[in-house]
């Protein structure tokens, strides 16, 4: 029975990545910083066992770690976490499999865009920045000392009904899906047809199972994503229509919008919004034998109703 250790468990990929290996008969641990607004999966877990540790603590993490563990997932990696795992895992430690993200590699160099792609994040200000800065150590780690580790690049993700999908404006404001039903005009950024790329959550919880099954995965970096990617004026469209509604959409240039929303909304995440994602997973196919069972439509569709749904529409 393999031992596995998922910090951010509690979280809605975690506690998927979580019940995941769990349901596959291995022994299961999770690990959160018992902060209320990142715990609001923990009942899924069940009688899987929890521990109440930061991360980023030497302290805390040499006392957790000096528990063997076969398999350590990490869903939202930091410098000093991966730091402290590569020090204090031991030489037990089969797999370290981390999430990442495809945002780093915008602007894209080419579409559909591969795992050979240069990543820097998209701005030095964002998120992804911070991801490629982690991404390069786990594999720094690799060559210098053989640290088993894979990274996983998911698109925007969504599915599950669970969290807010993203809006016309980049970000996952609570009034999209109402704005909809009551028909407002709804922004794009430029002519609408930047694509984007989902993920169904769990399907990326599926790839962090198939990635700790093979050891042609270690030192290996895998985009996970649906298997095509729609215009964002499509995306729109299809939020619309199943909720049984027609979007009323206006283009506007990003600098127009910036200049309208201005600090209502995120600069960063509403150019990146008008940036192309697009990827091939044919090395995950390849490799890991990862299929995604959803489409991104049914996708799209699944996480629009759901949050009609609970802004009370009767669909």
């Amino acid at each position: 029975m393999k031992k596995v250790i998922v910090f951010g468990g509690t979280g809605w990929l975690g506690h998927k990545v979580a019940l995941n290996f769990a349901n596959a008969g291995c022994d299961v641990i999770v690990v959160s910083r018992g902060s209320k607004n990142r715990e609001v999966f923990a009942e899924r877990l069940g009688k899987i066992r929890r521990i109440t540790a930061d991360k980023k603590s030497e302290e805390a993490m040499r006392s957790i770690l000096a528990e063997n563990y076969d398999i350590i997932i990490d869903t939202v990696p930091n410098v000093d976490s991966i730091n402290h795992i590569h020090n204090f895992a031991g030489k037990n430690l089969e797999h370290y499999i981390h999430c990442s993200s495809t945002g780093g590699y915008a602007p894209l160099p080419f579409i559909p865009c591969d795992e050979t792609a240069p990543y820097g994040g998209f701005d030095d200000k964002s998120g992804w920045a911070s991801k490629a800065r982690v991404d390069n150590l786990v594999m720094e780690l690799f060559g210098k000392t053989g640290f088993p580790a894979t990274v996983i690049r998911p698109c925007y993700i969504t599915g599950g009904g669970d969290l807010l999908p993203l809006d016309n404006l980049g970000g996952r404001r609570p009034d999209f899906i109402p704005d909809i039903l009551e028909g407002k005009l709804l922004d794009l950024p430029e002519d609408g047809q930047a694509l984007l790329q989902p993920i169904h959550v769990d399907d990326l919880a599926d790839s962090f199972l198939l990635a700790a099954a093979t050891r042609k995965s270690i030192s290996q970096r895998y985009n996970i994503c649906l298997d095509h990617a729609v215009p964002i004026k499509r995306y729109v469209e299809l939020n619309a229509e199943a909720i049984g509604c027609e979007a009323k959409i206006n283009y506007m240039s990003v600098p127009d919008m910036l200049a309208k929303y201005g600090d209502t909304i995120d600069a960063i995440w509403l150019r990146f919004f008008a940036t192309h994602m697009c990827f091939t997973i044919e090395k995950a196919r390849r490799e890991l034998g990862y299929n995604p069972k959803h489409t991104p439509e049914e996708t799209i569709r699944e996480t629009a109703r759901a949050t009609a749904v609970k802004c009370g529409a009767s669909l």
